[in-house]
């Protein structure tokens, strides 16, 4: 059993089709995710970047279509705003003045402009935009999607939780196994579409314990670099003092 770890975002590859996968890249950025799945899976991949400024790196890969469009619930148009701090959103960095509209698109739109009749991943990483999408995303989609794998932002904005948990529920119903891979956010959910992909108690087994390796790694290396970095561990005396 193979799971990876891309950009923070947990990807079992062991169901993704050898040859003639589909992956759409929600929130591409500069296209990083996307030079994996070209390069790891040889993958066909539709990337979407709302942000113009990022699209305009996106890399142009064989078998890969870019597009500057938002995804969102519905087809129109969504606001987005930049922040020196923080990535371009539609929902956060309300204070910037620095602000552009761009076209956007649902992901139903999407598959049926471009003929595909299935997904083996869909990536999504839209900046808060995750709720809006899965809550208006019709079943006859989900259907033809093998695993989602999505950074909710509910770490920037706690009231998103119960519509979240709202979200999960729904994809249990419609078939998917659904695997919170973060500890204390669901900054990293991995929902895998059972009519494609059986998973069984030993899969279960892996991912928990995986899940609970990373996570331990994750808090030995900030405890290390907290009390063993002379720098850190200066500044934590000062201000203890």
């Amino acid at each position: 059993m193979t799971i990876g770890h891309i950009l923070e975002h947990t990807v079992w590859l062991d169901p993704i089709r050898p040859n003639g996968a589909v992956v759409f890249d929600c929130g591409a950025n500069r296209g990083d995710f996307a030079e994996w799945a070209c390069a790891t899976l040889n993958a066909a991949v539709y990337s979407f970047e709302a942000d113009p400024e990022l699209a305009k790196h996106l890399p142009l890969l064989p078998r890969t279509v870019n597009r500057n469009w938002a995804v969102a619930g519905a087809d129109g148009s969504m606001t987005f705003s930049r922040a020196p701090d923080r990535c371009t959103s539609a929902f956060f960095n309300g204070s910037s003045s620095d602000c552009f509209t761009i076209a956007a698109r649902s992901l139903d739109s999407i598959q049926n402009e471009f003929g595909i009749s299935h997904i083996d991943l869909l990536k999504l990483d839209i900046e808060g935009a995750e709720v809006g999408v899965l809550e208006k995303i019709p079943d006859s989609f989900l259907a033809c999607v093998g695993q989602i794998t999505c950074e909710f932002h509910d770490f920037l904005d706690a009231s998103q939780t119960p519509q979240i948990k709202k979200i999960l529920k729904r994809m249990q119903q419609s078939g998917f196994v659904v695997l919170k891979m973060s500890f204390w956010s669901y900054g990293d959910v991995l929902m895998v579409n059972r009519a494609f992909h059986p998973v069984t108690m030993r899969d279960l087994l892996v991912f928990h314990c995986d899940k609970y390796r990373r996570g331990t790694a994750r808090t030995i290396k900030r405890f290390l670099g907290r009390f063993c970095c002379p720098t850190a561990r200066l500044s934590a005396m000062k201000n203890h003092a």
